[in-house]
């Protein structure tokens, strides 16, 4: 995946899990690959480590459910997870996102409180 400057963001692909096909994991790389185009200049990512699991259930048969853990380590150090469990690779990622949203916007309010007070 490439950045706005056109510098490659390495990503790292935990092994895919036995029961994830070539499918799933292609429409994992374009929903990743527009999530690095939302995300590159904000977060400004060294690389990303990706896990795609789907769970079996005793007898082997998919419980048609996609878990996906995203770690993004950023050039400042800092370290960002998130994890879903979703019954598509698409709800997956929107939900992933959100979480990211989440812890982003967290550590940009510690780092800037006056912004969010309301003066009157």
């Amino acid at each position: 995946m490439t950045d706005s400057n056109n510098e490659i963001i390495p990503v790292i692909w935990k092994k895919p899990h036995n029961s994830s096909n070539l499918f799933h994991v292609g429409t994992l790389n374009i929903l990743l690959d527009q999530f690095i185009k939302r995300y590159r200049k904000r977060l400004q990512i060294r690389h990303i480590m990706i896990d795609l699991e789907m769970p079996k259930d005793a007898a082997g048969y998919s419980d048609k459910t996609f878990i996906v853990k995203l770690h993004l380590k950023l050039i400042e150090g800092r370290i960002l997870i998130a994890e879903s469990k979703k019954r598509s690779i698409a709800d997956v990622m929107r939900d992933i996102t959100r979480k990211i949203d989440n812890q982003t916007r967290s550590t940009d309010r510690q780092k800037h409180p006056d912004s969010t007070r309301k003066h009157g």
